[in-house]
C-alpha cells in the first residue's frame, strides 16, 4: 500500500494563463473547481488559443489569475491592471495585449481545439520561431467537457518534479511550469512511478477517488517564460533524455512525460496535507 499526503493544490482558470494555488478545492467531473472553466478564442481561426504554439501565443503566460477573485474570475495584466473574464470590454483588452482580435469563451464545446507546436521544432528554432504544429481536439478524456487538453486531472508526484529540478540544477522547475492539479508526496515511491499508474485510483481524504489513465506527455509549454519565471529550456529537455515512454494512445513514437492523468470517480473536496493512497 502506497500512502501520502497532499502537497499542492492548483488550478487554472483560464486556458494558458498563469494559475493559482489553493488550499482546498472540490473535486468534479469536470476538474477542480473552476479549472480550465474558461478559454481564449482565436477569431481568425476559431480554435482556443493556446501557449502549446508559443510563436502566436507566448504573452498567454504574462497574464494571471487575479488574487482574491473567488469564484468571479478575473485576469490581471502585467501593469497589474485587472478585468473580469464577463465584463465588457474584455476581448477588446486581450486583444490589444495578444496583437490578435480574440474573444472569451465560458462555455467549451465537443469541437474545440487547438494547434499544438512540435516541441523538437521549438527546441531547434525557438518559441518566436515557426514550427510547424498538429492539430489537438480538447477533452477527449473528459466525460463532460472542459477546455481540458485531454483529461480533466493532472497529477504528479513530488520526487519526479524534484528529480526533475536536482538533474537540471534549476530552482525555477516547479509545478507551474507543467500545470498540475495535483501534487502528491508519497515516501518510497521513485521519480516518474505514474508511467504505471493507468488503472490504479488515487484516495485523497476520507471521500474523493480519482482513476488513473496513462502518463502525461509534454509539450514546449513548459520551457517557456512563465510571468517572473525566466525561460527553461531544461524542463522539456531534460524530460526527453529522462523519461521518454510509449503512448500509443497519441500515436507512434517516444513521448516526454512527466505526471499522470486522470478521471472522477467518486467526487469529494481535496486539501494541501489530507491523506492520499494508490490502490490498486
Amino acid at each position: 500500500m502506497s500512502v501520502g499526503s497532499v502537497s499542492a493544490l492548483w488550478r487554472y482558470p483560464v486556458k494558458s494563463v498563469l494559475g493559482e494555488q489553493v488550499r482546498s478545492a472540490s473535486l468534479t467531473s469536470v476538474g477542480i473547481e473552476l479549472d480550465r472553466a474558461f478559454a481564449i478564442i482565436d477569431v481568425e481561426s476559431g480554435k482556443v488559443a493556446s501557449a502549446k504554439r508559443p510563436q502566436l501565443w507566448r504573452k498567454m503566460l504574462e497574464l494571471s489569475v487575479a488574487e482574491g477573485s473567488g469564484d468571479t474570475i478575473a485576469i490581471r495584466f502585467p501593469d497589474g491592471e485587472t478585468i473580469g473574464v464577463a465584463e465588457a470590454g474584455i476581448d477588446e483588452k486581450l486583444s490589444a495585449f495578444l496583437g490578435r482580435a480574440v474573444r472569451m469563451s465560458t462555455q467549451a464545446a465537443p469541437t474545440d481545439s487547438l494547434d499544438r507546436a512540435i516541441p523538437e521544432e521549438v527546441l531547434e528554432r525557438g518559441e518566436g520561431g515557426e514550427a510547424g504544429s498538429t492539430h489537438l481536439v480538447l477533452a477527449q478524456a473528459s466525460p463532460d467537457g472542459g477546455f481540458f487538453d485531454y483529461a480533466p486531472y493532472h497529477v504528479i508526484l513530488r520526487s519526479s518534479l524534484d528529480h526533475v529540478r536536482d538533474a537540471i540544477g534549476d530552482d525555477s522547475i516547479l509545478v507551474e511550469r507543467y500545470r498540475a492539479n495535483i501534487v502528491i508526496d508519497i515516501p518510497g515511491l521513485e521519480p516518474f512511478a505514474e508511467n504505471g499508474w493507468a488503472g490504479i485510483e488515487l484516495k485523497i481524504g476520507p471521500n474523493a477517488v480519482l482513476s488513473f489513465i496513462g502518463a502525461t506527455p509534454r509539450c514546449s509549454v513548459p520551457m517557456l517564460a512563465h510571468g517572473e519565471l525566466p525561460q527553461a529550456p531544461g524542463a522539456l529537455t531534460k524530460l526527453v533524455e529522462l523519461n521518454r515512454i510509449e503512448l500509443p494512445e497519441f500515436g507512434p513514437g517516444l513521448y516526454p512525460c512527466l505526471g499522470a492523468f486522470a478521471v472522477l470517480k467518486t467526487p469529494g473536496v481535496a486539501s494541501v496535507d489530507a491523506r492520499v493512497e494508490l490502490v490498486s
